[in-house]
């Protein structure tokens, strides 16, 4: 029983560093956050971070991946408990579901994009924990393309993936959603032609 109550609290830590560092990777940005203000927000010593991830970028990868699930569930959740009845209204919801957290003031991009941004050509385990996240958004993508029995799905997941990916840069660049409505647009003209 002792050992049980240990773990639990091992992994609360552990829970607890992945979501500080998450918060401040994501408002400071990768390189600019050094170990030191890891620490300083959550208490912990370096050795205790070391000791659960064995680098910075051990603790990126866990952020990113701790990313993806929250995301993807979100995402997933709310195409799902959408109104719509037509396969491709749903594929075409991560759109809305963007537009919306830009609306609600979340300016700062998409996690995983970032950390590949910043990452890019300098740490393989981190690229690819930020094309799991982006892989599994073009799946989900897919799957309702597929639904609605649409040619070339999987090509088409791409086109509505890369759309998404610049709606996401151009309006983190602009502060407002309407790159997003364009690009849903676009994503409705190419899949109308599909």
């Amino acid at each position: 029983m002792e050992k049980k109550i240990n773990h639990v609290s091992k992994s609360q830590k552990r829970d607890e560093m992945i979501k500080s560092a998450y918060d401040i990777f994501y408002k400071n940005g990768f390189h600019a956050t050094g170990v030191d203000a890891i620490v300083d927000s959550t208490g912990i010593s370096k050795r205790t971070l070391y000791k659960h991830f064995t680098s910075k970028e051990g603790l990126i990868i866990a952020t990113v991946n701790y990313y993806h699930q929250i995301t993807y569930k979100a995402i997933s959740d709310y195409i799902e408990n959408s109104p719509f009845d037509q396969p491709v209204d749903k594929a075409l919801m991560i759109f809305d579901f963007l537009a919306e957290l830009v609306e609600g003031g979340n300016l700062d991009g998409c996690f995983a994009m970032n950390a590949k941004t910043e990452y890019a050509h300098k740490a393989l385990e981190i690229e690819t924990a930020c094309d799991v996240h982006t892989n599994a958004l073009k799946g989900l993508i897919e799957k309702y393309l597929i639904e609605a029995k649409i040619r070339d799905s999987k090509s088409l997941a791409i086109q509505i993936i890369m759309l998404f990916e610049g709606a996401i840069l151009r309006s983190k660049g602009t502060e407002s959603s309407s790159p997003i409505k364009l690009a849903k647009s676009a994503a409705k003209v190419i899949c109308s032609q599909s």
